[in-house]
This record gives C-alpha cells, sequence and structure tokens, in this order.
C-alpha cells in the first residue's frame, strides 16, 4: 500500500511540475527574447518602440486567442487567415450600402460563418481541418474574385475602423480594442459554463457527451468566436496598413497557429488557456523582431516559424491522451 501511495505521490509531483513548467515556461521565453533584443538592439526596448510593437501585434495576438479557442476543444480552424483577408475586402466592398456601420456588420457576417463551420463540424462530423482547410480556399478565392486582386484604399467613414486609425492618449486604440476583446473573452471562460465545456471537449469528447455537454452548440460557438477575431484582425490589418488587400494576412495563418502552441496550449486539445494565447501572440511577435535584428531574410522568416512551430508541438501534444500519434 505504502508502494501504491508513492507511486502516486510521484505522479501528483509530475503532474504539478509540467503544469507549472507549461505555465511560466512560455512568460521565461518571452522575457528572455526581450532581454536578448535588448542587449543586441537597446532602442526596441523604449517605450515608442513597445507601443509600436503592441500595435503591430494586435492583429496576430487576435488571430491567436480566437483560434485557441478551437483547439482547446480538440479541433483546430485553419480558415482564420481567409477571414481576415477577406474582411479588409468587405469593408470596402459593402460600405456603399452599410455606410458608417460596415465593420460592424462584417463581423456579424464573419461570426455567422464561423458558426457554420462549426455547424458542419460537429453535426455532420467532418473533420475540421478539412472543413476549415476548404473554407480557407474559398475565402481566399472569393476576397480575390470581389478586389479584382486589386489593393484598394478603405473607406474614411467607417466609424469603427477610423476610431481604431486613431490613438487615445499614447495609447493606439487597437491596443485598447484588443484588451477589451481578450478581457470579455477572458470573462466568458471563467464564469460561464462554456469554458468549462471547452476544457471537457479537449479532454475527451466521449467523456464530455456522457457529462451532458452539448457538443454542437459549444463548437458552433467557439468557431463563431474564432471567426470574430479573425475579422477583427482583419479591421486592425486595414487600420494600419490604410488600404485593403485580397492577400493582407496571407502569411499570417502559420504565425497564428505557432502563437497557440508557444503559449503552451497543446494542440491535442484540453490544456491552455486565454493569457497563455496571449503569451504566445506575444512571443510569435517578438520573433519576428528577433529574426530582423540577427538579419534573417524576409523570405527566410517561415523557415524559422516553421521549426518554432515543430518544436513546440512536440513540447505540448500530450501524447498520453492520444494513444497512437498519426
Amino acid at each position: 500500500m505504502g508502494n501504491a501511495l508513492d507511486s502516486t505521490l510521484i505522479a501528483a509531483l509530475r503532474g504539478r511540475r509540467s503544469t507549472l513548467l507549461r505555465g511560466l515556461g512560455p512568460l521565461a521565453v518571452l522575457i528572455a527574447l526581450v532581454a536578448i533584443s535588448a542587449i543586441i538592439a537597446p532602442g526596441v526596448v523604449e517605450v515608442d518602440s513597445l507601443v509600436s510593437f503592441l500595435s503591430d501585434a494586435a492583429p496576430i495576438i487576435a488571430l491567436v486567442i480566437g483560434g485557441t479557442l478551437p483547439i482547446l476543444a480538440g479541433s483546430i480552424d485553419l480558415s482564420v487567415a481567409g477571414v481576415a483577408s477577406l474582411t479588409g475586402v468587405l469593408v470596402v466592398a459593402l460600405n456603399p450600402i452599410f455606410g458608417p456601420w460596415t465593420s460592424i456588420v462584417v463581423i456579424l457576417i464573419a461570426m455567422a460563418f464561423g458558426a457554420t463551420q462549426g455547424l458542419l463540424h460537429s453535426w455532420l462530423q467532418l473533420p475540421s481541418f478539412i472543413v476549415t482547410l476548404g473554407t480557407l480556399s474559398m475565402l481566399s478565392g472569393l476576397a480575390l474574385l470581389l478586389s479584382n486582386a486589386t489593393a484598394e484604399p478603405i473607406p474614411d467613414n467607417d466609424l469603427f475602423v477610423t476610431y481604431l486609425s486613431d490613438s487615445t492618449g499614447d495609447i493606439p486604440n487597437t491596443v485598447i480594442a484588443l484588451i477589451v476583446i481578450i478581457a470579455v473573452l477572458g470573462l466568458l471562460l471563467r464564469y460561464l459554463r462554456l469554458g468549462r465545456d471547452i476544457y471537457a471537449l479537449g479532454t475527451g469528447e466521449r467523456a464530455a457527451i456522457m457529462s451532458a455537454v452539448n457538443v454542437v452548440a459549444v463548437r458552433t460557438i467557439i468557431f463563431a468566436i474564432s471567426a470574430g477575431c479573425a475579422a477583427i484582425a482583419g479591421l486592425f490589418l486595414i487600420s494600419i496598413t490604410t488600404f485593403s488587400s485580397p492577400t493582407l494576412a496571407g502569411n499570417l495563418l502559420l504565425l497564428s497557429i505557432v502563437g497557440v502552441v508557444l503559449g503552451g496550449t497543446a494542440i491535442s486539445g484540453g490544456v491552455g488557456g486565454l493569457f497563455p494565447a496571449v503569451v504566445g501572440g506575444l512571443i510569435t511577435s517578438w520573433l519576428r523582431i528577433v529574426t530582423v535584428i540577427i538579419g534573417v531574410q524576409p523570405t527566410a522568416q517561415n523557415i524559422v516559424f516553421g521549426l518554432t512551430a515543430l518544436v513546440a508541438v512536440a513540447l505540448t501534444t500530450d501524447r498520453s491522451k492520444l494513444g497512437i500519434i498519426k
């Protein structure tokens, strides 16, 4: 009996240590990256540089926190970059109809689209990878079609885009909007049953179903939130660049997934959270700065992020839950 107790205690200690490393590890990595960058190029940690960094990082962080929810539930949303790019195109195309409220309408359209994806995935039992990969291709084609494959200036009468383009004091409004999104989603995950259901699905869908979790409703909601965050990321992008392009967010899909796993969220689901997602998004964004500082060519940056994704997935995958890796 003593041996059994010792084994249980050792397992508990190992689990606690793993949880601690998963929680504090990404934050330590972020601090180390900033410290190394400050040594090489002290100017990057000046206040103005940090404010500019947060503004530039806002689109990636929005994509990461939205994409974290499906992964927490054991799924994945590969359509986020397509939604973000199409958002800018729709803001231009629909402005003659909806005027100053166009961006709000576009966010609602994106959320309806995301909900449809979640419904198809859960109700028809189609793999989320295939559903969202297919819709990514459709969205990319639609963006090219609606824009005639050309970049266009954004309208100057859209209320939300105009707000995002401005600052409150010295703080960009994109950063303020991002903080509000994080706070709302944090409260949602912390105090509503939806948060517990998401983790339950990621931990084990069969057990979640036996615990009366409405799988269709939960996945419909989280894919709607993911698409909504992607649309807001698209608005962040066009507010910074002042133009829309059908390929504006084309290179952000890999970065968004890297951000999720770098934050400690297991690609297998059930482990992670909103704060780790924010940290992961910050790490990914800061890595872009590091690659520039050390002289990595822009054409080679995806190699760095691809290797980073492989390492992060290897470290965060719960192999005991998956059993056989396919």
